[in-house]
């Protein structure tokens, strides 16, 4: 089977969200051990209450077709992304790491995540844990 894969995502779009849920749970059902570093703004994901917005629409449309795309989504089986993503993490094979630097500049507490999110790690450590993995930019 394919070795592990570390994605780094750094950007908050409603996008890139459904990469990282359709890669992560993909991952999950073909037992593939897949990590996820959030840093910059892609690092807003994570945060409970924060909802994502579609990148490639005007200003105004963007929540709309993020709604639009939750609601596509959901005909599909995927009524509830956060817990198909919790469930691939309680499984083991995914793993969420928000980056330490970036909640530091920012002013992101950790009480603002999901429960099921790592401990933050810095650039080092994420270098650390993907050493014999593939990584992708997202």
């Amino acid at each position: 089977m394919a070795e592990d894969i570390s994605f780094i995502v750094s950007d908050r779009s409603f996008e890139k969200f459904g990469m990282a849920l359709i890669l992560g749970t993909t991952g999950d059902a073909m037992d593939i051990k897949m990590n996820f570093f959030f840093t910059f703004w892609g690092l807003h994901l994570l945060r409970k209450k924060f909802k994502p917005k579609a990148a490639g629409m005007f200003t105004g449309m963007k929540g709309m077709a993020a709604m639009m795309f939750r609601n596509k989504l959901a005909k599909f089986g995927m009524e509830d992304p956060w817990g198909m993503i919790k469930d691939a993490v309680e499984n083991g094979n995914v793993k969420l790491y928000p980056c330490q630097m970036t909640m530091d500049l920012m002013g992101i507490k950790r009480e603002e995540m999901w429960d099921f999110v790592e401990d933050p790690i810095g650039a080092a450590g994420f270098l650390e844990i993907s050493a014999d993995a593939k990584i992708v930019s997202m």
